[in-house]
């Protein structure tokens, strides 16, 4: 049996592979505090898993992303997979973790040149964000 990680967890997941050991770590907090409190474990909040996994990736390299191609090609990869299978729940979390992680002129000048169809699809539904 997988362990189901939820949508975002289990997005973090495969495409940050960088970013497991955090998840590791939020998986075994859960489960600490399961144990020290004597209760069930609880998953951890889907959002959890942004701001762990994807917002350290990218809030510190603001306006740098040029230069690692390889993590610009799983961003917009993981993103294209988080747009296509969200639901309503989903899109205020990607909003205010995802999308602001990467809200420089400068990200967004490299997203475009890798993925306009992304940027083009971001701007669409999500109005708010990288404008022209």
């Amino acid at each position: 049996m997988k362990l189901d990680l939820g949508f975002f967890g289990n997005l973090v997941w495969r495409w940050f592979p960088e970013s497991r050991e955090a998840v590791r770590g939020l998986i075994k907090d859960s489960l600490d505090s399961a144990v020290y409190d004597d209760e069930f474990p609880e998953a951890p909040e889907q959002f959890q898993y942004l701001m762990l996994g994807v917002v350290p990736l990218f809030y510190d390299r603001l306006g740098k992303l040029d230069q690692e191609p390889d993590l610009v090609r799983r961003f917009c990869a993981f993103c294209r997979e988080a747009l296509d299978r969200m639901g309503p729940a989903e899109l205020s979390d990607f909003d205010d973790y995802v999308l602001d992680s990467v809200d420089d002129p400068a990200d967004v000048r490299v997203l475009r040149a890798a993925d306009p169809g992304l940027v083009a699809v971001v701007r669409q539904r999500f109005p708010h964000r990288w404008p022209d």
